[in-house]
């Protein structure tokens, strides 16, 4: 039996145990043929999980001479920063101690291993739990996550059984599978460190070819949207965009998206939004492809009216619009602001601006305010600027 001391590797680091979990143990043994990996905290954990048995797998044999070894902690760590560092990890062949001894210097780079890890075996895993620093100063602080496979959890059954339903359901896809991760940050070095580890799945892998098509592993990556955007410039429809991919690539399943992913970074592009401290919504910026094509050809013109007050929420609503041949009122677009600033109304006029291919107005007509009269002149410099009566 092999002990790996989490705890003694933080006092060897920091000469203290200060951490929020305080002392951990993880223990690999060998019960009736199948190996069981079992991690003690000091203090308990709120999300269920601590000194309970995770199953792992069973490639993670050790060599029993290794338990009175002095293990070096620091040396067996590896440190991994983001996406590109995965060419150096062979994830084929990771074992379950290997993924209990690797740091991340984000989040994000621990979501994006643990996808990869996945991803190999042919599994899907999604964000579950979340812990938030309750410390003042730092409210609202993510301390530690917990990621989990696809199928863990299941349907709640008052949507088995409901009468009013006009559709047929979806296909079950959750079977209660156990199999997670765990992360939490050390304070000390800023790193995220794996806490808890359970790899028993209770469902079959996915056949390799179709990997590619699990939630987590389905992206529109930026070569194939810029790709995308010139065939659409061509004039060919997102079917046919879709086919031309499905030919590159050797079949529909190796694509490594849907169609409805394609209509998804489309509709992506459309919208724009600017988040606030907190990451709150500040401001919020919308179009379609009927409006982008009204601007092109009718977009010399451009009436930008903002009212305040007439909507629920209290906030700015901004419409622009022009006039057609027929004399008729066309919408280029419309956004929402949670101020009236200056730089509110720049970044609203340069989104609308990337939206629109970078065409400009000759004429932008507006109310008397002065922070719009100011952000059009940043923006549209050639433009005549008039006040509507």
């Amino acid at each position: 039996m092999a002990v790996h001391d989490g705890g003694e590797r933080g006092i060897e680091r920091h000469g203290s145990t200060d951490r929020d979990l305080a002392v951990s143990r993880f223990t690999i043994r060998e019960e009736n043929g199948s190996h069981r990996a079992t991690r003690f905290t000091g203090e308990d954990a709120d999300d269920g999980m601590s000194g309970k048995t995770l199953p792992v797998e069973k490639a993670e044999v050790m060599d029993s001479s290794a338990a009175d070894a002095d293990i070096d902690a620091e040396a067996a760590v590896r440190i991994v920063d983001g996406i590109g560092y995965f060419g150096a990890i062979e994830f084929s062949t990771l074992t379950a101690k290997d993924v209990l001894t690797t740091e991340f210097t984000s989040l994000q780079g621990a979501y994006d291993y643990y996808n990869e890890y996945d991803r190999i075996k042919g599994i899907s895993v999604r964000r579950s739990k979340v812990g938030h620093r309750t410390k003042q100063g730092a409210e609202g602080e993510i301390i530690w996550q917990i990621f989990v496979c696809s199928r863990e959890g299941e349907r709640d059954g008052k949507h088995m059984q409901r009468e009013d339903r006009k559709m047929d359901p979806q296909p079950i896809t959750r079977c209660g599978c156990e199999a997670r991760i765990k992360v939490h940050v050390d304070d000390a070095i800023r790193r995220w460190f794996v806490e808890q580890l359970c790899d028993n799945h209770n469902h079959p892998m996915l056949d390799a070819r179709f990997k590619g098509l699990s939630r987590s592993h389905r992206a529109v990556k930026e070569g194939d949207l810029h790709q995308i955007n010139s065939m659409r410039k061509s004039g060919l429809r997102v079917p046919t965009i879709f086919r031309a991919f499905a030919n590159q690539s050797g079949g529909f399943e190796t694509v490594g998206f849907e169609i409805k992913d394609i209509y998804n970074a489309i509709e992506k592009q459309r919208r724009k939004y600017s988040l606030a401290v907190g990451k709150r919504l500040e401001n919020l910026f919308w179009c379609d492809g009927t409006s982008c094509y009204d601007y092109s050809v009718f977009g010399d013109v451009l009436g930008f009216d903002a009212t305040y007050g007439h909507n629920k929420y209290k906030c700015p609503l901004v419409i622009f619009s022009g006039v057609d041949h027929h004399i008729r009122t066309v919408v280029f677009g419309c956004a929402i602001l949670s101020n009236e600033s200056e730089g509110s109304y720049v970044w609203l006029l340069w989104s609308f601006l990337e939206a629109m291919k970078g065409k400009q107005s000759k004429s932008a007509i507006t109310d008397g305010d002065l922070t719009i009269k100011s952000a059009v002149s940043t923006v549209f410099p050639g433009a005549h600027h008039r006040l509507c009566s």
